[in-house]
Protein backbone atom coordinates (compact mmCIF):
# COMPACT_ATOMS: atom_id res chain seq x y z
CA UNK A 1 0.00 0.00 0.00
CA UNK A 2 1.47 3.70 -1.34
CA UNK A 3 1.42 6.45 0.88
CA UNK A 4 -1.02 9.74 -1.01
CA UNK A 5 0.86 12.62 -1.30
CA UNK A 6 -2.55 14.72 -0.67
CA UNK A 7 -2.74 15.80 3.47
CA UNK A 8 -5.30 13.82 5.12
CA UNK A 9 -8.19 16.10 6.63
CA UNK A 10 -7.18 15.52 10.08
CA UNK A 11 -3.15 17.36 9.11
CA UNK A 12 -5.80 20.21 7.22
CA UNK A 13 -7.99 21.00 10.00
CA UNK A 14 -4.62 21.40 12.24
CA UNK A 15 -3.40 23.83 9.60
CA UNK A 16 -6.80 25.58 9.60
CA UNK A 17 -6.62 25.76 12.96
CA UNK A 18 -3.15 27.17 13.36
CA UNK A 19 -4.14 29.91 11.03
CA UNK A 20 -7.03 30.90 12.78
CA UNK A 21 -4.42 31.31 15.88
CA UNK A 22 -2.18 33.23 14.20
CA UNK A 23 -4.43 35.21 12.69
CA UNK A 24 -6.40 35.84 15.67
CA UNK A 25 -2.98 37.10 17.05
CA UNK A 26 -2.09 39.52 14.28
CA UNK A 27 -6.06 41.03 15.14
CA UNK A 28 -5.17 41.40 18.87
CA UNK A 29 -1.84 42.93 18.09
CA UNK A 30 -3.68 45.39 15.60
CA UNK A 31 -6.26 46.06 17.86
CA UNK A 32 -3.49 47.24 20.85
CA UNK A 33 -1.55 49.42 18.34
CA UNK A 34 -4.41 51.16 17.40
CA UNK A 35 -5.66 51.61 21.15
CA UNK A 36 -2.17 52.93 21.86
CA UNK A 37 -2.43 54.93 18.49
CA UNK A 38 -5.59 56.57 18.54
CA UNK A 39 -6.12 60.25 20.55
CA UNK A 40 -6.77 59.26 23.90
CA UNK A 41 -4.79 56.07 23.65
CA UNK A 42 -1.97 54.80 25.77
CA UNK A 43 0.82 57.06 24.52
CA UNK A 44 -1.65 60.04 24.79
CA UNK A 45 -2.18 59.47 28.10
CA UNK A 46 1.36 59.37 28.90
CA UNK A 47 2.42 62.55 27.56
CA UNK A 48 -0.39 63.87 30.02
CA UNK A 49 1.32 62.30 32.89
CA UNK A 50 4.72 63.39 32.28
CA UNK A 51 3.10 67.01 31.36
CA UNK A 52 1.55 66.97 34.92
CA UNK A 53 4.47 65.70 36.72
CA UNK A 54 6.68 68.42 34.61
CA UNK A 55 4.14 71.05 36.04
CA UNK A 56 4.79 69.93 39.42
CA UNK A 57 8.31 69.71 39.32
CA UNK A 58 7.99 73.08 38.09
CA UNK A 59 5.88 74.54 41.10
CA UNK A 60 8.46 72.80 43.31
CA UNK A 61 11.12 74.69 41.59
CA UNK A 62 9.30 78.06 41.83
CA UNK A 63 8.59 77.91 45.06
CA UNK A 64 12.37 76.73 46.21
CA UNK A 65 13.51 79.68 44.16
CA UNK A 66 11.54 82.35 46.09
CA UNK A 67 12.53 80.90 49.13
CA UNK A 68 16.20 80.84 48.25
CA UNK A 69 15.46 84.59 46.81
CA UNK A 70 14.27 85.63 50.20
CA UNK A 71 17.05 84.28 51.98
CA UNK A 72 19.71 86.02 49.85
CA UNK A 73 17.87 89.09 50.71
CA UNK A 74 18.12 88.50 54.08
CA UNK A 75 21.51 87.95 53.89
CA UNK A 76 22.31 90.87 51.67
CA UNK A 77 21.05 93.10 54.08
CA UNK A 78 23.08 91.45 56.98
CA UNK A 79 26.30 91.76 55.03
CA UNK A 80 25.48 95.36 54.39
CA UNK A 81 25.07 95.81 57.69
CA UNK A 82 28.44 94.21 58.83
CA UNK A 83 30.03 96.08 55.93
CA UNK A 84 28.90 99.88 57.20
CA UNK A 85 29.85 98.79 60.77
CA UNK A 86 33.56 97.76 59.38
CA UNK A 87 33.98 100.66 57.00
CA UNK A 88 32.59 103.66 59.19
CA UNK A 89 29.97 104.18 57.04
CA UNK A 90 26.81 103.13 59.51
CA UNK A 91 27.96 105.84 62.01
CA UNK A 92 27.01 109.32 60.11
Amino acid sequence: MTQSNQPNDRDIFTRIAQVEYRLMKIENTQAELENTMTPGGYITEAFERVLAEIDEVKAQNQAQYEELKGMIGEQNGKIDIILRSVTGMGNS
